[in-house]
């Protein structure tokens, strides 16, 4: 059986399928969407998709994603400067946002270290951390990276999910 759509639906597709959650049928129907909310839905999502890519950038400072470096949240003067709250990944600073889980700052690893992944500490921004910790206003750095190993019956001093891990 041959295909069903043209090569620029299925392409859509299979970019779709590539997201988080999206296999390739829920891609699939979430294209069929796409096509047929076309102006209310299509054409504005490739209008942001297409500002996302001028403006968005990595704050030199904590890691986090914004349109302006500084971030937002770095240049807020109501945070408080002497705390940092460190954290693998801007998903889970944004976690910390919506729960207003601290009023520090923040600073974003970029990862977490996983050997199996080749994700070691040089790919980590951890000498970044580090100069920021010396700095004369910081008083105190909270970790806030959490260990993706499970335990298991045979191994009880393993990390499980929701305990930080050592750097």
């Amino acid at each position: 059986m041959g295909a069903v759509a043209g090569p620029e639906i299925e392409r859509l597709v299979q970019l779709l399928a590539r997201l988080p959650g999206l296999g390739p049928r829920s891609a699939r129907r979430a294209a069929l969407h796409l096509i047929k909310k076309r102006e209310a839905l299509m054409t504005p999502l490739a209008g942001a998709l297409q500002v996302a890519i001028d403006k968005i950038q990595v704050c030199k400072t904590c890691g986090n994603i914004d349109t302006q470096n500084p971030c937002t949240v770095c240049t807020d003067p109501r945070r408080d400067p002497t705390t940092i709250v460190v954290v693998a990944d801007v998903a889970d600073l944004w976690a910390l946002e919506r729960a207003n889980a601290t009023n520090g700052r923040y600073h974003v690893l970029g990862a977490t270290l996983s050997p199996l992944d080749g994700v070691g500490p040089q790919d980590l921004t951890i000498e970044a951390l580090v100069a920021r910790a010396h700095e004369a206003q910081v008083h105190e750095v909270i970790l806030e990276v959490l260990s993706k190993i499970y335990s298991t019956r045979r191994n009880r001093n393993m990390l499980g999910p929701g305990k930080p891990m050592m750097l």
